[in-house]
């Protein structure tokens, strides 16, 4: 029992270091985490030294100085320079502050060593992205599609067609040179959804309703490459119908911290036994590594309407100084 009650004050410093004091060195702002960690140290030396604590010791046997007879001032020894042996109050606080060095190199290494493999699965999971997009958006029925009205226009409306022609290029540049990047800045996302809205524009006849809401300066803001694009290619597969009025409504919104993305379609119940939302998980999983619990997604279905609303922060917790 005299044991556990003197490992209870290192067992009480360690974990009010651990839990409390230690999440604060990964501010930006560390004075905090070691003006605290000085005065926790300072407290626990304090009660290391408390007088009830010194008597506690002397009634347990500790020596005291070493007798005359033992000091170290024999032929060929170095002279007794008076000091005897750590006292255990040292002992104590010499303890406790390694506890606490201890304490700290271990969770920067273990924090380390888990930012090392969200990195590698973050890699990973924007491969697989990547390889997505180029099976399920940018596949042969995609490509015959937009060329076959491409074609089309070059009869009808020259001048379109090779608008056209352009917005199809820069879409497939974004695409195949941005898609390996952990993140990209969003005006280049903006961008290829308003390459993307203009193919479908193309492709679609005037009864199907596309609006968007694309703000023009993006700032420094960035974003997983094709996150919200996916969303949109999600909208057209399930939401249009050639023999039903059809939507797709799309806006982005800045504020000071955050961005607010909307994706709305229309539903129809021939279509709705088709899984709606590919590769979702893919999608959430890319939100966890990025922005860990800072993001909202929130899914709203009706019978007749599907909404995505998507609330992250200008820039994923990887890339914050």
């Amino acid at each position: 029992m005299n044991v556990i009650l003197k490992i209870l004050p290192f067992l009480a410093l360690v974990l009010i270091h651990h839990f409390l004091l230690e999440p604060l060195s990964r501010r930006k702002n560390k004075l905090w985490y070691l003006l605290f960690t000085l005065l926790l140290l300072a407290a626990f030396g304090i009660f290391c030294f408390y007088p009830d604590r010194r008597s506690d010791w002397q009634d347990e046997g500790f020596p005291g100085p070493p007798p005359d007879e033992w000091r170290m001032d024999r032929p060929g020894l170095p002279p007794a320079d008076g000091r005897g042996p750590i006292r255990p109050e040292t002992q104590e606080l010499i303890i406790g502050i390694l506890l606490v060095a201890g304490d700290l190199g271990l969770t920067a290494l273990y924090r380390s060593r888990k930012h090392e493999a969200e990195l590698k699965e973050l890699q990973a999971a924007n491969v697989s992205r990547q390889l997505e997009a180029l099976r399920y958006q940018i596949n042969p029925h995609f490509f015959m599609n937009t060329l076959n009205n491409i074609q089309s226009l070059i009869y009808t409306d020259p001048d379109k067609a090779t608008e056209a022609v352009s917005e199809f290029s820069k879409l497939m540049r974004i695409v195949l040179y941005e898609g390996e990047a952990p993140t990209i800045p969003l005006s280049h996302e903006l961008d290829y959804l308003r390459h993307y809205l203009s193919l479908m524009r193309l492709r679609y006849p005037e009864s199907v309703r596309i609006e968007d809401a694309l703000p023009f300066d993006a700032g420094s803001a960035v974003v997983p490459p094709l996150l919200m694009a996916s969303f949109v290619e999600n909208a057209f597969k399930h939401g249009i119908s050639y023999e039903a009025p059809s939507f797709v409504r799309l806006s982005v919104e800045l504020t000071q911290r955050r961005i607010l993305f909307s994706c709305a379609n229309s539903l129809h119940p021939a279509r709705q036994t088709e899984p709606h939302g590919l590769g979702m998980d893919n999608i959430r999983k890319r939100l966890d590594l990025l922005y860990g619990s800072d993001y909202a997604l929130h899914i709203d279905e009706q019978p007749d309407s599907y909404r995505v609303l998507l609330d992250i922060p200008l820039t994923p917790k990887s890339e914050q100084a």
